[in-house]
């Protein structure tokens, strides 16, 4: 259904990704080590590959980061287990592959393996563990998919790189595909250290596929259509400034689409109890980035302000008026803090203007005063 909630996993229930799906499985199919599935928050990126591997029927291994701990560095241990996790799962959708890879786990002595599933003895489990989980996977004899999902929290594995275990995947372990998502880009980019010569990845080819909002008119379609399978028949007005509040954001239309349907009724009331509703996810997001700064904090929050309220702010109006707010700012102190906002997405940057990338954040922002 188009107004599910949940990743997608049917062609389908699927809206207006045909051409990527496209890019998607020729990449799989010809046994690219390397593809990169990048777009904002909600655009569809999980969706966009489940719904290639599950349609396919093509074997895969699925990591989310999401489920990693949220503050300070993340441990081998930490890695290992959330990859044991995913791991069983795949077991227990792929039993034929369970007596060749217990025959290869059991040789690890930081594994043990009981009845259908994989245990990681946590006091032992290191990155060595990680490593040879992949190389098991990579023994079983058939092309399988390794979907690691907002790949860039792995930024905070501690006291290790990365990137070094995508380049021995790629270098060495031929029958596996590493499929990275992630909506915060720059911090991705980062992850692989891309452009930077002396990176373990430098040299080797990669496949992006970046995802887009929905126009306006692909924006309208999917509403109309997702509230006909629900036998439902919206005015005019009601599609109209229920896009122009949420933008292409297909997860956020997704999200109104539910609501509505679930009132089975509409009015500008519908789509402001959305817009506080998604604001508090919005938020939360947001939260996420400044409990890893909070030094800097209260800058961050000013900055975010005053483009949310602005829509389009130049560098200067912002500097004079962020400083206005909280205080005198070094210039060079400034810009760390428009990068840092910059890679993470929560703003772009559009003929020398910077903007909100989130509709509903730029709402937040603008309506919810306790932040």
């Amino acid at each position: 259904m188009y107004f599910d909630l949940r990743p997608k996993t049917r062609l389908k229930d699927f809206y207006d990704r045909e051409e990527e799906l496209k890019e998607l499985r020729r990449g799989i199919e010809e046994k690219d080590p390397l593809i990169l599935v990048l777009g904002l928050r909600r655009y569809g990126k999980t969706s966009l590959v489940l719904t290639c591997l599950e349609e396919y029927k093509i074997p895969y291994v699925y990591l989310n980061c999401r489920l990693l701990p949220s503050l300070g560095p993340i441990s081998p241990k930490d890695l290992a287990l959330l990859l044991a996790e995913s791991f069983n799962k795949f077991l227990k959708r792929r039993e034929k592959y369970f007596k060749r890879i217990k025959e290869l786990l059991e040789k690890i002595e930081e594994i043990s393996v009981a009845g259908f599933e994989i245990r990681v003895k946590a006091s032992k489990a290191g990155y060595q563990t990680v490593v040879e989980i992949i190389e098991s996977i990579n023994e079983l004899d058939e092309h399988i998919v390794v979907v690691i999902d907002e790949a860039q929290e792995l930024r905070r594995l501690a006291r290790y790189r990365f990137d070094s275990l995508l380049a021995y995947i790629y270098d060495h372990l031929s029958n596996i595909t590493v499929v990275l998502t992630g909506s915060e880009i720059g911090l991705l980019y980062k992850l692989i250290r891309k452009g930077d010569p002396e990176a373990p990845l430098y040299g080797r080819a990669y496949h992006e596929i970046i995802l887009k909002p929905l126009t306006k008119e692909q924006s309208k379609d999917f509403l109309i259509k997702g509230f006909k399978q629900k036998d439902l028949d919206p005015p005019d007005w009601f599609i109209e400034a229920a896009v122009e509040k949420l933008d292409g954001v297909i997860g956020w239309l997704s999200y109104l689409g539910y609501y509505a349907s679930r009132q089975r009724k509409f009015s500008q009331k519908i789509i402001e109890e959305v817009l506080q509703e998604a604001s508090k996810i919005a938020l939360a997001e947001l939260e996420r980035f400044l409990a890893l700064r909070p030094l800097a904090r209260k800058r961050y929050i000013t900055l975010l302000k005053e483009i949310a309220l602005l829509e389009k702010a130049s560098w200067s109006k912002l500097y004079k008026l962020t400083q206005a707010e909280i205080g005198k700012i070094p210039k060079p102190t400034f810009n760390q803090l428009l990068r840092k906002l910059l890679e993470a997405n929560f703003i772009t940057k559009e003929n020398s203007k910077y903007k909100i990338t989130d509709p509903v954040l730029q709402y937040a922002l603008k309506h919810i005063t306790s932040h």
